[in-house]
């Protein structure tokens, strides 16, 4: 205790030195190097003979990075460059985001925020004393016409941005400032007020990051509600799907279990109810064993496995990509709610891909065995009511998945627009060597898969209101005909 007390009280004891200020354009250049590399070494593309240019594009995206090293004085910088990078691919499978150990973004906004409404940029959100009201429909700005703006300022490091999905996800960032230096910031901007035209010159100030968050909300209307079923006043049947993540230490994985238990348990009534929603609000993927599993319980397994399949994948048999595999089968073989068709496809997959990795092929095809056993027996009553289920436009990957298997079987998509993913799937995730960001890179392409790189699904019935108001969303369905 005295040691101690010496040691604190000590007053000529010297500080630490602190830590040296970090090279943000070698950190850049450094990173982008590694991102490339990994690319190369798993992504499917660069051994993918139906897309050639693929190598190009990557070797484009890190020339750009590197490029740009010399305008990356702070972590600003470095991010926006590498964010671009990843966007230019146009691919929602081949991501790019932060860790834990990043720094805070601060940020600016002029007191309100634009969102899209098809191709208008309209303001959605507002502060109390902001220059235009809600509903103002932006021109431009400096110059350039909205979509212009739009598209260099924020499309150029989201990527897809011919998507209208994508657009109203991430529209609402284009009066947000973080610092990134490749792009200039409006500075004055005309916007139509009714009849009227507005030029409004732009006062940037701080709004903290929980305020933003909700505010960008206002501009896409995305909701996700808790992974649940419930049965509505007039004998709708409404199961929230929230999220299909295949972890099954995941808040998805430890919900999907037990309702889909449930509705296993109580099939006959689901099917005689009036409707069924499945309301896949908020679910951007996962894993696709889930929408499986509900489709086998709602048409029966024999209609599924009716169902025609022209498509099979090729998984790039890297080392990486092996032991990604391996140890993901290694964690869901045996924790609960794994169907039985997961496991055989996780051995299988971990099986076929290490093979060719040790017979040093590039690639693995997973096809579906033509003498797999059927579900015998005849299927059970399809439900006697129409099934519709609800997309939003952050729906993709294996939301997507369940989409298509869905509609297959007759279920009928209200809502708004999908998101699309190109034919690269199923993803893995690398640090940087940085250790403040990490990317995503997809290790398997789709072959004849019906719906196109980069197709999105349109709804049967677009939603016309705001689709984060579930009681107004469950009126309008009731409304619904029951025909296609």
């Amino acid at each position: 205790m005295l040691l101690l007390s010496l040691l604190v009280l000590a007053p000529d004891a010297a500080p630490a030195d602190p830590a040296p200020p970090r090279d943000w354009a070698a950190t850049l250049r450094t990173d982008a190097q590694a991102m490339h590399d990994d690319i190369a070494a798993n992504h499917p593309g660069p051994v993918n003979t139906l897309d050639p240019d693929f190598s190009k594009r990557n070797d484009a995206g890190l020339a750009l990075a590197v490029a740009r090293a010399g305008k990356a004085s702070d972590f600003a910088g470095y991010y926006y460059a590498l964010k671009a990078y990843a966007a230019s691919f146009d691919d929602g499978h081949l991501g790019y985001g932060t860790t834990d150990k990043a720094p805070p973004f601060t940020a600016r906004w002029p007191g309100f925020l634009t969102g899209f409404e098809g191709v208008a940029q309209v303001v959605k959100t507002r502060a109390d004393d902001a220059p235009v009201p809600l509903g103002a429909v932006l021109e431009g700005c400096d110059g350039k016409p909205a979509d212009r703006l739009a598209a260099e300022n924020v499309g150029a490091f989201e990527g897809r941005w011919f998507l209208a999905s994508r657009r109203m996800l991430r529209g609402g960032q284009l009066f947000v400032d973080q610092g990134n230096p490749f792009i200039a910031r409006p500075v004055r901007c005309r916007f139509r007020v009714g009849d009227m035209a507005r030029e409004v010159t732009l006062d940037w100030h701080p709004i903290d990051n929980a305020t933003l968050t909700a505010r960008v909300r206002d501009t896409n209307q995305m909701a996700r509600a808790p992974i649940a079923a419930r049965t509505l006043a007039d004998g709708t049947r409404w199961f929230a799907l929230s999220g299909f993540d295949g972890d099954p230490d995941s808040a998805d994985a430890k919900a999907l279990g037990p309702l889909i238990d449930a509705m296993h348990a109580d099939r006959a009534a689901i099917a005689a109810a009036p409707r069924i929603v499945l309301d896949l609000r908020g679910n951007n993927g996962g894993s696709s064993d889930w929408s499986a599993q509900i489709a086998a319980i709602l048409w029966g397994k024999q209609r599924v496995e009716a169902l025609p399949s022209t498509s099979s994948v090729d998984w790039r048999a890297s080392a990486d990509n092996v032991k990604t595999l391996t140890e993901f089968g290694d964690h869901v073989r045996d924790a609960p709610g794994t169907s039985d068709d997961m496991k055989r496809w996780i051995d299988a997959t971990v099986s076929g891909v290490t093979a060719a990795h040790d017979r040093g092929e590039p690639l693995w095809r997973s096809v579906e065995p033509a003498d797999l056993a059927k579900t015998p027996g005849e299927p059970p009553a399809p439900p006697a009511g129409p099934v519709y289920f609800v997309t939003d436009s952050g729906c993709a990957s294996a939301c997507l998945d369940a989409a298509d298997l869905w509609k297959a079987l007759g279920a009928i998509q209200v809502g708004q627009e999908t998101s699309a993913d190109t034919l690269y799937m199923d993803v893995r995730q690398d640090v940087l060597p940085s250790g403040l960001t990490r990317i995503a890179v997809p290790m398997k392409v789709y072959r004849g898969r019906t719906r196109g790189s980069n197709e999105p699904l349109r709804p049967v019935h677009p939603y016309p209101g705001d689709l984060r108001d579930t009681g107004a969303l469950a009126q309008w369905i009731a409304t619904l005909p029951e025909n296609r």
